[in-house]
């Protein structure tokens, strides 16, 4: 089998330049100490200020499938470190791109890393509470990172709502994501009609709004199945081309906040369709609404910090997705 992708200590060096990471957190990468640090207690911290960092600076979007004429997405680690990093135009990508990129940096460092797939559920954003859960096929990736002998859910490419840290792999154990009332937490259950204990499923589930609300499913992945390279490859073809793919229309890309020390996730920045919007400690913004393409590539270079060029300004036009 071949080996898995890696970065070189220059690559690491960039990200931490990529992801605005304090010099304190910047530990020497392909070091024996530092791969030792990865997998002891005090490694949840540094793990959880990587992931922080990374969700706060790196955004979730779907642009390679609207701003482009060839409409292709790589999930190839060093292809996505050149989207991300290198051509330093303030970059994300969805799902797979995102946490193949995160999952490849943190192995590099010395993090115990197994990458499995999701299931998303299509109703986890609809504002009707009694929206039935409905799964959808495989189209999600995450990252499981084990700590001293203890397993968490790592996730930077799921965008508003997803995970701003570590989540233990504890059975309804709440996590508070983003203060005040927006809490996660993981369900251990089967998921369909099928009642075999064996077939159960790692369930993420988040709440908004207070002890009050309801709790609705997010996306389940399995226990302890390590999905390949190739695997995804297969998943992110019909993610990126499939007509009934939410990615192939809809223009999307969200950010997290940090607060003024860099401390904790505050909020999110979301750009959807035609407006964008900044929601802080679960409080929403007044949306901007955009008029033409010019308005929405403008607020994405003042919002998120990203700059499209001619030609990719170029590839939406005449498409079902430009305004």
């Amino acid at each position: 089998m071949s080996p898995r992708a890696s970065y070189t200590a220059e690559q690491i060096h960039q990200i931490y330049d990529r992801i605005s990471l304090p010099s304190q957190h910047r530990k020497p990468p392909h070091d024996a100490s530092t791969k030792a640090f990865a997998r002891i207690p005090d490694g949840l911290a540094w793990l959880t200020t990587l992931q922080r960092h990374a969700v706060s600076t790196i955004p979730f979007e779907s642009l390679s499938l609207h701003y482009s004429f060839d409409r292709r997405v790589s999930t190839d680690p060093q292809d996505v470190f050149t989207k991300i990093v290198t051509q330093n135009t303030g970059r994300g990508g969805y799902c797979m791109e995102l946490n193949a990129f995160f999952g490849t940096f943190l192995r590099a460092l010395g993090f115990e890393v197994l990458s499995t797939g999701g299931r998303v559920n299509s109703n986890q954003g609809s504002s009707d509470s009694e929206a039935e859960v409905s799964y959808i096929g495989w189209s999600h990736m995450v990252n499981i990172v084990t700590i001293d002998n203890k397993r968490y859910l790592v996730d930077i490419g799921f965008g508003s709502g997803g995970p701003t840290k570590p989540i233990r792999l504890v059975h309804l154990e709440e996590v508070c994501n983003i203060a005040p009332d927006q809490y996660v937490r993981l369900k251990f259950q089967t998921i369909g009609e099928d009642e075999d204990e064996r077939a159960k499923m790692w369930v993420l589930e988040r709440r908004e709004g207070g002890i009050e609300a309801e709790w609705r499913a997010v996306y389940c992945f399995p226990d302890y199945v390590e999905f390949l390279p190739g695997d995804y490859e297969v998943m992110n073809l019909h993610t990126s081309t499939s007509p009934t793919s939410f990615f192939t229309y809809t223009v999307l890309c969200t950010k997290c906040m940090l607060d003024e020390h860099g401390a904790e996730i505050i909020g999110t920045t979301v750009l959807f369709g035609k407006s964008v919007y900044k929601q802080v400690k679960g409080v929403k913004g007044e949306p901007t609404t955009f008029e033409t393409e010019s308005d929405r590539v403008n607020a994405l270079k003042e919002w998120f910090g990203i700059t499209l060029n001619t030609e990719q300004q170029a590839g939406i036009i005449g498409t079902p997705s430009a305004i």
